[in-house]
């Protein structure tokens, strides 16, 4: 019994190291009790409160937030990773509290993105030893820690940008079976529910690989089937998402996120930072080591040659040195998709340090290597991870901090309006009450908003129009969820007239007021309506009318996604004894 515990514990070793690096980085907050509130957290925070509330009071409605932004019934989960948003959700309600939502799932995204880039250095046949430095070095890299920093939703891209490079390089490595169709799907499946964006990142990256697997193997027609398969089943198992967008786009005019001047968000070289915007002068001289490694020595790896490459073009696409300026001024819709040309280290970084582990296990591995030359590779690999994790950790110290002193917010970007009161903003966070957060600091943000045809050619700030029309005005109106996903507004006025209702209104929306439904009315630059009112007591309704053939495509999805998680966890129940035995027999 001994031996057989022995055994298991040799193979856990790796991943319990991943789990006490992710214990230091977070350490400065879990002993500080505080919670990090980044420029995205208080946008996510409203997406997660309103699928949390759903739940709990069983009154659901896919479009509409009727339980956050200001309960103004706008339209943002549906289009923007839905069923995370209510995995999410329902992760709130069991923890009760923002500090330790924030907690939890900030661990589990290090943990998910630390163990998938262990497995793949495993899977170019690193050492377990280089393997899980070069993970420990990933932890602390680019948009990784950016979900306890700010919760900005490319962490989850970064996280599972390992596993999406996996199946990359099974192409290049199975020639008999290049495309294994059903991890392909999962995968692709399970960032779409998550992240628009990243899935598109996932799908260009896998593109050159799929090249190199088709020129490669002798199974082309059985590669080419696999593929399809792949893409008809992600196709119907995300029918959900796209099915949302088409139906939204169909008769509105959406107004796009906010333009970013991309010369400012590319990557930059620094000496102490390695998160989002940085990349510390280490580790550009370590990946510059290794292209130069791979250009002396191209044709020895395959794998390691073409993920180099892959990785360094992209590190440099998305640093200064590319013309982002003549770029953007070229294609300015950029602006406002990409955004951020510091997003493409999603991509890059895993990349090049999976080069990084196939070139240090060739070093070590060469018929002349000594003990001397390991000590060396491990002892470069200890000191870029150091170079990255002091940063990171000191980073998570400042934020941290941050809560507790007056300022209490990490960012102020975008928001509309923050309570004086910051000691009521601490209670928040720790609150059994999550929405308390969400009265006490609110922000604009224009996703998704509908544009009336007559505003689409004047220029507004969507945001601060949001900020004047829906947040100031939203506390002189009862809100009340109604059974069917219906919200309903309430408000007592002085004398007859018109008042704009400070809610968010689409072509598929269905408002009634005082028992009448209106079939015209007024609507402004943000979808708000103007609607006539009576002396005395009022009532508004509001629903959101989706189309039948949307709801065809919810139910195929919902089904698809149901089976599938059923047959993972068939698959889970049969792998733990098999890697249990396969375990003490070693």
């Amino acid at each position: 019994m001994k031996v057989k515990c022995k055994k298991v514990l040799n193979w856990a070793l790796p991943y319990l190291a991943i789990a006490t690096m992710i214990y230091i980085i977070m350490y400065p907050q879990l002993i500080s009790h505080g919670v990090i509130l980044g420029t995205d957290s208080i946008f996510h925070f409203n997406r997660f409160y309103d699928t949390a509330k759903q739940i709990q009071q069983g009154s659901w409605s896919y479009f509409q937030s009727n339980f956050s932004f200001q309960q103004s019934g706008r339209v943002i989960n549906a289009v923007y990773g839905p069923l995370f948003a209510y995995l999410n959700g329902i992760l709130l309600g069991l923890l009760g509290t923002w500090f330790r939502y924030q907690v939890i799932s900030s661990f589990l995204v290090y943990f998910i993105g630390g163990v998938g880039m262990y497995q793949l250095a495993i899977k170019v046949k690193a050492s377990r030893r280089i393997a899980l430095l070069v993970s420990m070095i990933f932890l602390c890299l680019g948009w990784l820690p950016r979900w306890e920093l700010a919760q900005n939703m490319n962490a989850w891209g970064a996280a599972l940008a390992p596993y999406m490079i996996m199946l990359g390089i099974t192409m290049l490595q199975d020639q008999a079976r290049p495309v294994h169709w059903l991890p392909l799907m999962s995968l692709m499946t399970i960032i779409v529910q998550i992240h628009l964006l990243s899935s598109l990142f996932f799908t260009l990256t896998l593109v050159p690989f799929f090249v190199i697997g088709l020129i490669r193997t002798n199974h082309r027609g059985q590669m080419l089937v696999a593929t399809l398969k792949a893409i008809a089943g992600t196709i119907v198992l995300t029918a959900n998402v796209w099915g949302a967008l088409l139906m939204l786009n169909l008769h509105n005019h959406i107004a796009k996120p906010a333009p970013f001047d991309m010369v400012d968000n590319a990557l930059k070289a620094s000496r102490f930072s390695s998160t989002r915007d940085y990349l510390i002068y280490f580790c550009w001289l370590l990946f510059l080591l290794q292209l130069l490694y791979v250009l002396v020595t191209f044709r020895k790896s395959l794998v390691n040659t073409t993920v180099t490459i892959m990785g360094a073009v992209i590190l440099f696409i998305s640093s200064v040195w590319f013309p982002w300026s003549m770029v953007q001024h070229a294609l300015p819709g950029l602006q406002t998709t990409l955004q951020f040309p510091n997003r493409l280290t999603v991509i890059a970084y895993p990349l090049l340090l999976t080069g990084v582990a196939c070139s240090c296990q060739q070093l070590v591995m060469a018929p002349k290597a000594d003990k001397l030359r390991l000590r060396v590779i491990t002892g470069l690999l200890l000191f870029a991870l150091f170079q990255v994790a002091i940063p990171t950790t000191t980073s998570v110290f400042q934020r941290t901090a941050i809560y507790e002193s007056d300022e209490v917010l990490n960012t102020s970007s975008a928001l509309a309006w923050v309570t004086p009161n910051t000691k009521s903003i601490r209670r928040a966070v720790h609150n059994d009450y999550p929405g308390q957060l969400l009265l006490r600091v609110e922000k604009r943000a224009p996703d998704y908003l509908p544009i009336p045809e007559k505003y689409l050619h004047k220029k507004y700030v969507r945001s601060y129009a949001y900020q004047d029309q829906i947040i100031g005005h939203s506390k002189e109106f009862k809100h009340t969820v109604l059974p069917g996903g219906r919200l309903q507004l309430t408000w007592r006025a002085t004398h007859a007239g018109t008042v704009r209702l400070p809610i968010v209104t689409y072509q598929e929306s269905r408002l009634v007021v005082n028992g009448h439904q209106l079939r015209h009315y007024s609507r402004s630059c943000v979808g708000a309506p103007t609607v006539d009112q009576r002396k005395g007591r009022n009532t508004a309704v509001l629903s959101f009318h989706q189309a039948g053939w949307f709801t065809v495509l919810l139910v195929v999805s919902l089904t698809g996604l149901t089976a599938l998680s059923f047959y993972g966890l068939y698959k889970l129940i049969r792998w733990v004894p098999q890697k249990y035995q396969e375990i003490i027999n070693q």
